[in-house]
């Protein structure tokens, strides 16, 4: 537990006493209510997230997660007999479902909407460079990924997103996690460090469906969408500096590290799937990929920006 004002350590985050009156904790440190959270309606709480209170995400992101794994038990060490091995991988699964029940849900719904985002938007991108290839004599490179795509099947094409969404945000989520617990050296002293950050990149990559809304009030081309993209990007930036307090600088070096790191991985693993290991259709895809990037530096319109 913490106070969401100055993150000193705090025992508990109120008292309840026998007539069930509740009492909230004044920090040592600060002398401010230690978490104004624990009474303040869900609604309020989720509109302060929005407009990234740095008290509503600390509260969460801590107080409120350690409070529900402290409610389990510890996962077992798996060692022994194959049987017991068995037992406790068992036990350690189940925990780990009820213990990440909530957060599992929400990480499933956040994958759902950015893969019929993802989609809409590569089709739309498609669709506009298609148009410009007949008229722009410096864009005749055909889009071989997309092509290849748009001549699936409906499940198929969705499948493919998805798994391209998947790898994606598990990319960044485990790059990011990785780099702060190893690189900056942030939470030895924090319990449940690894929760902490899992949460709070799960929150703030909520943000990362706010274009949606564009898809059902679409007031301008991809490049709006782009543009909010970049700016849930800084939500993103912004939200891990609330929660470990690193200086924007490091996290930005980060983002952009982890940004180039999906650009190299994330395409190419797609490529070697959707051309089924075929060497011809892997070069030809690449070749393609690489001279639509090329062009995305040199002919400025809307459709090309990311």
């Amino acid at each position: 537990m913490i106070c969401i004002e100055c993150l000193g350590p705090v025992k508990s985050l109120y008292t309840v006493y026998s007539n069930k009156h509740i009492q909230l904790t004044d920090c040592p440190n600060c002398q401010n209510v230690v978490d104004k959270y624990v009474e303040i309606d869900n609604v309020i709480l989720f509109i302060d997230l929005l407009l990234l209170k740095p008290g509503a995400y600390r509260h969460l992101v801590y107080n409120s997660l350690e409070n529900t794994l402290s409610k389990y038990t510890e996962r077992r060490s798996v060692e022994g007999s194959i049987a017991n091995k068995a037992r406790s991988l068992i036990f350690n699964l189940n925990s780990w479902r009820l213990r990440f029940d909530k957060l599992n849900r929400i990480w499933v719904l956040l994958i759902a909407f950015e893969v019929y985002l993802t989609w809409a938007t590569e089709e739309r991108k498609y669709s506009l460079y298609c148009e410009r290839n007949g008229t722009n004599a410096g864009a005749n490179t055909e889009d071989l990924i997309m092509a290849k795509l748009l001549s699936l099947n409906a499940l198929q094409q969705y499948l493919y997103f998805a798994v391209y969404c998947i790898i994606d945000i598990s990319l960044f989520h485990n790059i990011t996690s990785y780099c702060i617990i190893n690189w900056f050296h942030w939470g030895k002293n924090v319990k449940y460090a690894k929760d902490i950050l899992s949460y709070a990149i799960l929150l703030s990559y909520g943000a990362k469906i706010f274009p949606i809304l564009m898809l059902i009030w679409p007031y301008d081309t991809v490049f709006s969408m782009n543009v909010i993209k970049w700016v849930a990007n800084l939500y993103i930036i912004e939200s891990l500096r609330i929660v470990t307090r690193l200086s924007y600088s490091s996290l930005l070096k980060l983002f952009l590290f982890v940004s180039v790191i999906r650009w190299t991985l994330v395409k190419p693993i797609m490529v070697l799937i959707i051309a089924k290991g075929d060497y011809h259709q892997i070069k030809a895809f690449c070749l393609s990929e690489f001279q639509l990037t090329l062009q995305k530096f040199m002919i400025k319109d809307n459709y090309f920006l990311l």
